[in-house]
């Protein structure tokens, strides 16, 4: 049947997509760092040993401590030895890394006036910030030491690849807790639905995917939540929106083999659809669909304000950079235009 072609089309990648995943989403995170800071990013050698990246004795970030931890580069850290972990195959030492990752994370409390969570990056903070205060939310956002968040991740990596699937949702679920703007999760979270032992959940996939779109703030991501979202609108018989979604997504991922494997697919079924669509076209039926065909406004907004924050003459390089990539972003955006103009010149 049609209906299911898609999915039993895809069973068999579940490995070679988490692997492309993760060999993708460490250097897009040291990049994320690198425009955030001086570009001096600790890196854990690939033998070192598992209790050099402990968190164990993390404390709450507003605890007083001798040393004051970096939360980017502790993650980094870890990453990296969970990764090396994946790729030899030890899975039983991956999990290690990534309960440690986690270890310890009672004694960060939510109330009324405080929200903890384990973000990667300053531009997820100020993302969560500006949906928080959209939402009219006066809480503080406390950004905590530990990261949480991509530890539960990695539990669910490895809970799927075991065939765990049930588990391994609960754990993104505790993952998207932690971290719920991280464009990554929600794609993964997509990917699981569509492949779960008890059957696809296309409507929860297709929920996943949408939201990865409106949190993607790089090409990877949103080029992945295109091709996501493309393969649920397969399966609900929408050919002329999933088509649509692949064609954008090639500008943001131009050689991306699944995106022209679906494609042909689609030719097989509807080859003068295909052989019309153009990228115009193309972006025409997302807007009709109510589909992202490219970054929402709120992350051009947020390296707006990671800018403005860098005052002195010294931070302005790292201002520069911010706002240039808001203009890869939004090349029409004038706001952007005029700060990049005004800081270039000084």
């Amino acid at each position: 049947m049609f209906w299911v072609s898609g999915i039993l089309r895809d069973v068999k990648c579940n490995s070679k997509e988490t692997q492309t995943m993760l060999k993708k989403y460490l250097p897009l995170c040291i990049l994320a760092v690198a425009i955030l800071t001086d570009g001096a990013i600790a890196q854990q050698p690939a033998s070192a040993p598992l209790a050099s990246a402990t968190v164990a004795s993390a404390k709450p970030a507003n605890a007083s401590s001798t040393v004051k931890v970096d939360p980017v580069v502790m993650t980094n850290q870890m990453m990296l030895v969970f990764m090396e972990r994946m790729r030899s195959g030890n899975l039983k030492e991956a999990r290690d890394v990534a309960l440690e990752m986690i270890k310890g994370q009672e004694i960060y409390q939510n109330n009324d006036q405080k929200e903890c969570k384990s973000f990667h990056s300053a531009m997820e903070k100020e993302l969560y910030s500006i949906h928080e205060a959209r939402a009219g939310s006066k809480k503080t956002i406390d950004w905590v030491e530990q990261p949480i968040s991509d530890g539960y991740y990695f539990l669910a990596i490895l809970d799927f690849q075991e065939g765990k699937h049930d588990e391994a949702l609960a754990n993104l679920q505790k993952a998207i807790f932690w971290n719920p703007v991280r464009s990554a999760f929600y794609a993964e979270r997509g990917f699981m639905f569509l492949r779960k032992n008890s059957g696809p959940d296309i409507i929860s996939a297709q929920i996943a995917y949408e939201k990865a779109l409106e949190l993607a703030d790089n090409e990877e991501d949103f080029a992945a939540g295109l091709r996501g979202l493309a393969f649920v609108l397969v399966e609900r018989r929408e050919l002329e929106q999933a088509l649509s979604c692949l064609i954008v997504s090639k500008e943001f991922n131009a050689n991306n083999a699944d995106a022209d494997e679906e494609i042909l697919f689609i030719r097989s079924a509807d080859p003068a659809m295909v052989a019309a669509m153009t990228i115009v076209k193309a972006r025409e039926v997302m807007k009709t669909a109510n589909i992202l065909s490219s970054y929402a406004p709120d992350h051009v907004q947020v390296l707006i304000n990671l800018a403005d924050a860098m005052k002195s003459p010294a931070e302005a390089p790292r201002a520069i950079m911010l706002l240039k990539k808001a203009k890869e972003m939004a090349p029409e955006n004038v706001e952007v235009a005029n700060r990049l103009k005004a800081l270039e010149k000084k």
